[in-house]
This record gives C-alpha cells, sequence and structure tokens, in this order.
C-alpha cells in the first residue's frame, strides 16, 4: 500500500481499483477455508510454484500481466485475502504473521505443496517477508515489488502525521479494513520473526514518482528503506525500474517477468 513508494498510497489506492476492475485472472475457482470462501487462480503442477501475493486495495487481478505468462514456465497461485473480491472477510488474520500462515494454508488446501518462489507487491510484501521468514525449507526465492518496509509505518506517522491520517481513514473505510492493525503494527511484529533466510532476492523500485505527494525526502527515504530491504540477504539485487510507479508489474510487467524467469533459473534442482 502507499506508504509504499511514496507513503501516499491514496492516489495510488484509486488508480489501482479502477486498472484491475475490468480485468481477471484465468482457471478462477473458490475454496472454503478460515471459516469463509476464499477465491484463488491457480495453472499448472510443475514446480517450484510462483506465489502472488497483492499489495492492500486491489484483487488478484492485479497480476494479470503477468500471471498467464509466467505459467508458461511453471505453475502459478494468486488469491484474494479476507475481504477482497468474493473472498469473504470471516476469520481476518490478527497480525503479519497469521496471513502469513493462512496464505500457506490456502497453498496446502488446492495442492500447491513447496517448494514455493514468493512475489510480493507494496503491502503484499510484508507478508511474504514474514513467510519466507516463518517457513525457510518452503521457500526457495522471493521477489519485492517496491514492498513496504516494517519500519515504514512509524516514520509515516511520525513524520507525515496528517498523510497517514488520510491513508487510515481511507483503509478503514474498505472492506479490509483489518489490514491498518498489521501495518501499525509491523516493525514490533517483525521484531520478534526469525531472521530473513539467505536465498535469492530481488528488490524492485519504482523509479517515477507515484504520488503528487511525494517530495524529495520522502523518495529519499523510500530508497533507504528499499536497500534495507535488500540487505536481507547475501544473494539479493536491487533493481530502480526506470519509467515506473508503484506497481511495476503493471508499468513494466516485462521487468518482472525477467526477474522471475531470473530466479527460476537460479533456483532450478
Amino acid at each position: 500500500m502507499k506508504i509504499q513508494n511514496t507513503i501516499s498510497n491514496i492516489v495510488i489506492l484509486l488508480a489501482s481499483l479502477v486498472i484491475t476492475g475490468c480485468v481477471t485472472l484465468p482457471n478462477q475457482s473458490v475454496m472454503h477455508n478460515h471459516g469463509g470462501d476464499i477465491s484463488y487462480a491457480s495453472i499448472g503442477d510443475k514446480s517450484p510454484i510462483i506465489v502472488f501475493e497483492t499489495g492492500s486495495g486491489p484483487t488478484m487481478s492485479t497480476w494479470e500481466p503477468v500471471f498467464e505468462k509466467i505459467s508458461k514456465s511453471t505453475a502459478v497461485f494468486a488469491y484474494n485475502r479476507p475481504g477482497y473480491g468474493i473472498s469473504s472477510d470471516r476469520n481476518v488474520p490478527g497480525s503479519i504473521r497469521e496471513a502469513a500462515r493462512q496464505l500457506r494454508e490456502n497453498l496446502h488446501r488446492t495442492g500447491k505443496t513447496s517448494p514455493y518462489i514468493l512475489v510480493g507487491h507494496s503491502y503484499g510484501g510484508l507478508i511474504v517477508n514474514a513467510f519466507a521468514r516463518l517457513y525457510p525449507n518452503e521457500t526457495k526465492a522471493v521477489l519485492l515489488i517496491d514492498s513496504t518496509h516494517p519500519d515504514q509505518t512509524e516514520f509515516f506517522q511520525e513524520e507525515y502525521p496528517m498523510l497517514y491520517g488520510v491513508l487510515k481513514v481511507s483503509v478503514l473505510s474498505s472492506d479490509a479494513s483489518y489490514e491498518m492493525a498489521l501495518i501499525d503494527g509491523s516493525k514490533s511484529e517483525f521484531r520478534n520473526l526469525p531472521a530473513f533466510p539467505n536465498i535469492p532476492l530481488v528488490i524492485l523500485t519504482a523509479g517515477e514518482s507515484s504520488s503528487i505527494f511525494e517530495s524529495k525526502d520522502l523518495r529519499k527515504q523510500w530508497i533507504i528503506f528499499q536497500r534495507d530491504l535488500a540487505s536481507m540477504s547475501s544473494l539479493s539485487k536491487h533493481v530502480i525500474v526506470d519509467g515506473s510507479g508503484h506497481f511495476i508489474h503493471q508499468d513494466k510487467p516485462e521487468i518482472v517477468l525477467r526477474e522471475i524467469k531470473a530466479l527460476l533459473n537460479d533456483v532450478q534442482f
């Protein structure tokens, strides 16, 4: 979410709802899990499985530019968290750790067992970051797309309280309002998670402004957060994607496809 890139995702969130509202992913289905229905899309049975975790705001349809294309190389999986699309808002996760556990349950329930390459955008980056720490033996590689940093919300609250307040209202008024508490608590929660495994890690950072609120100082801090994410593994690669805003998989899908395929080559076994 935009606590991402410019830390003012309000404009991005509204744009994403327009962009993703007219597209769908192939092979969609519904499973009953976590006390309600969870919608998901899945193609193929090759290994490793590419797992897409969506940012806060758009549905899984945000992955349309890359989902089916990468399925020609290996299996792919995406889903709607509780409160998104037709996924019910019952039994919502109370923490990032719980969101990662629910993702793993969804994968297992649909027959998608490890190994995984995790792809997380924005707020979804927090979930795959936690997943890799909690299930290192199941995670072969991670790709973070303009991902949220666990510390950035606290920075936003302290340095830009007015924008933070507007952001909070926008999230709390959505069908996934529970995610605001998870975002707020991410810094303290990550302190108690295991270290990130030393696995291939790619950080893609938007090269262009994604919001009218972005200042030079905000941009500078965002790059600091992104570089810190890259420091989680000695096998990392950090790419600033010129010509792209926060939704790199939509602005520059060829870059995302290239990096996923490179990770596939890295982890072949």
